[in-house]
């Protein structure tokens, strides 16, 4: 073997590993980045997670029968008499009494 084809092959060896060493960096680099993302997004899924539960909560606070008639009296609304509801034109037929199609 000759003295140039050596070095050639040497200097193309010590290229290519050094290449693939940089490579390696850059990969392992992304890598720990995409952790550090995910784990962010992870972080921001919990919190909001928390706040759909905070608005669950305040949603059922909100529709309670006693919020409910408090921001009626607040908007000067008052309660209905009791008068019962007559429906004009409801069912003609009466229910059926069992359970056969008809």
């Amino acid at each position: 073997m000759t003295r140039t084809r050596f070095l050639t092959l040497f200097s193309l060896a010590v290229f290519s590993a050094g290449f693939a060493f940089i490579v390696h960096l850059a990969l392992r680099t992304r890598n720990v980045a995409i952790g550090y993302d995910v784990e962010r997004a992870r972080r921001e899924g919990g919190r909001l997670r928390g706040e759909i539960n905070q608005a669950r909560l305040e949603l059922g606070v909100r529709r309670s029968p006693t919020t409910l008639e408090a921001e009626a009296r607040a908007r000067g609304m008052v309660e209905p008499d009791r008068v019962p509801t007559v429906v004009v034109g409801g069912a003609v037929r009466p229910p059926r009494l069992s359970g056969r199609p008809r």
